[in-house]
């Protein structure tokens, strides 16, 4: 009676294991992590096979063979589980590794199967029973490390790190956890009996294996493939369960929102927009990430569970940005071919036209000489002052052309009264700098080109000068410039808009200007900014 219950479980057992490896051969993926979880299933059945003939055995050589069938299976079957679980958990398998553990595991069959030349497996085996040699301690040690090490991955893959479902991690760790502990109990004594219990065990085993499988999609090509995909997108992808517990974590979510296996759902929550379709944006480390949330609901509207989808959008931002400076390069392109167009009109017009007055003045100028007679000292007057006027009209012109044309001297003061000195072609100029000029005084560049092409304009009209100096002073809290001039000059001076628009533009700096002349002195200007307290 006792063999015909033993032979029933048995029989269970198998045909749980067996239904488990063909479950797992329809509905799984064919990935090298199946094989091996399919070659540790096969060493149980080889392990249940001899039990089933271990009760047949009536002479020591049919016993022999029995228990040569089921030592096969026990030799690998810490092995096979060993590589399942590595690569279970995405651990990197040299072939060397997986060579040096099949060698192990076929090494203590060979030992085995001659044993009965040195004894070391089995110091005693009858029908009445065994007694264990060294060489079986040693390999259960060796099958028992290899256990404890997958167990120990599967609970940090599971439920440390969260990169497997737990309940895979809590059915798989049952279905090994079980016949092991029986196992250890049988070996150490605790569990005395003349029967193997731990196959008694593999029937509980394959359901638990099955369970994972058909409900939780244990080594199911559709999860493996879905999280494939999901860390290979750019996209990054969270989901919690209902109690706020992350369940899955892509790597691109790791990188873009800087999330781990403790991050709470709170704190994601209030990175997006929980209550509208449109999606948030934050910047983590100089990468800013568009966020969606959206939640799972079940036909009743509960809640099954939170799915956070974030995009690296740096790269748009980089493209807007590349696009605006491209517009703003367009337009200054466009703003410099007006100019050029502008001033090319106005020299072609307005510059020949003064330039052919200034000729004729001068040749009027000549022909007067030879008159005589009333009204002599009257046209020689009016055709100076006609002169004067077109020339200073033909230096302003200049200086207008050159400005449409280019404002780049306008960058700094040195530079922009440097063009006026050379824009003047009747009289010589000369320009003299002392200290050296930073960006402290860049706010003063208009006010101070304007001033000095005023005084210029003023000198061509009315000082019959041949000679201009500027001096421009950069100190530490200020900015001096001195104008010179060895025209006529005059015994008083009247400002008109010339010079009064000089010093209203210098007062509003806060500086102050002072003109001074004598008769035959020529003019003078002196200039000061303050430039304490201003910006570099």
């Amino acid at each position: 009676m006792t063999i015909t219950l033993l032979s029933i479980a048995y029989w269970l057992g198998l045909a749980a294991v067996g239904w488990c490896i063909c479950w797992l051969m329809l509905r799984s993926d064919h990935s090298i992590t199946t094989y091996f979880f399919i070659g540790n299933h096969t060493t149980l059945a080889l392990w249940l096979i001899s039990q089933l003939l271990i009760l047949q055995s009536v002479t020591v050589k049919q016993l022999w063979q029995s228990y040569t069938i089921g030592n096969l299976g026990v030799s690998f079957t810490g092995t096979f589980w060993l590589l399942f679980v590595l690569n279970y958990v995405d651990r990197q398998t040299p072939k060397n590794f997986v060579y040096i553990m099949t060698s192990i595991s076929l090494f203590f069959f060979v030992i085995i199967l001659t044993n009965p030349c040195h004894h070391l497996y089995y110091k005693s085996f009858t029908l009445d029973g065994t007694v264990y040699g060294p060489a079986f301690y040693i390999g259960q040690a060796y099958i028992y490390s290899a256990f404890l090490t997958g167990i120990y991955m599967v609970i940090r893959c599971c439920f440390i790190l969260k990169q497997r479902p737990s309940s895979q991690g809590t059915l798989i760790l049952l279905a090994t956890c079980i016949p092991l502990l029986f196992n250890f109990l049988s070996i150490s004594g605790v569990i005395r009996t003349k029967i193997a219990v731990t196959p008694l065990t593999f029937a509980l085993s394959g359901l638990l294996i099955l369970l994972a499988t058909y409900r939780y999609d244990f080594l199911n090509v559709n999860g493996v493939a879905f999280e494939d995909a999901f860390n290979s997108i750019a996209e990054g992808v969270m989901i919690f369960n209902r109690r706020g517990r992350i369940t899955y974590l892509s790597s691109s979510a790791r990188k873009l929102l800087g999330a781990d296996e403790n991050t709470a759902l709170a704190d994601v929550l209030k990175m997006t927009n929980e209550n509208s379709d449109e999606p948030s944006e934050i910047t983590v480390d100089g990468v800013t990430a568009s966020i969606r949330y959206y939640r799972c609901l079940d036909s009743k509207g509960a809640t099954l569970a939170h799915i956070i989808i974030a995009a690296d959008i740096t790269h748009y931002y980089e493209l807007l940005d590349r696009t605006a400076q491209l517009a703003a390069a367009e337009r200054s392109l466009a703003l410099e071919h007006e100019r050029n167009r502008i001033a090319q009109e106005v020299h072609d017009t307005a510059g020949h036209t003064l330039t052919m007055i200034t000729s004729l003045a001068r040749l009027s100028q000549a022909a007067a000489e030879k008159v005589t007679g009333e009204g002599l000292n009257d046209l020689k007057e009016y055709l100076e002052e006609t002169e004067r006027i077109s020339r200073s009209g033909v230096t302003q012109l200049r200086c207008s052309i050159n400005n449409l044309r280019d404002d780049s001297f306008l960058k700094s003061v040195t530079g922009a009264v440097k063009m006026l000195c050379d824009s003047v072609k009747d009289m010589e100029t000369e320009l003299c700098i002392q200290g050296a000029e930073d960006g402290r005084f860049s706010f003063c560049i208009r006010e101070v080109y304007d001033s000095c092409r005023e005084l210029i304009t003023n000198c061509l009209r009315y000082s019959s000068a041949d000679r201009i100096d500027f001096i421009l002073r950069f100190g530490d809290r200020s900015l001096e410039v001195f104008y010179f001039d060895n025209g006529k000059g005059c015994s008083e001076i009247k400002e008109g808009n010339g010079l009064r628009g000089i010093r209203e533009r210098i007062e509003r700096l806060g500086g102050t200007v002072m003109f001074s002349s004598g008769e035959d002195e020529g003019f003078r200007a002196t200039v000061k900014i303050p430039v304490a307290n201003k910006e570099v």
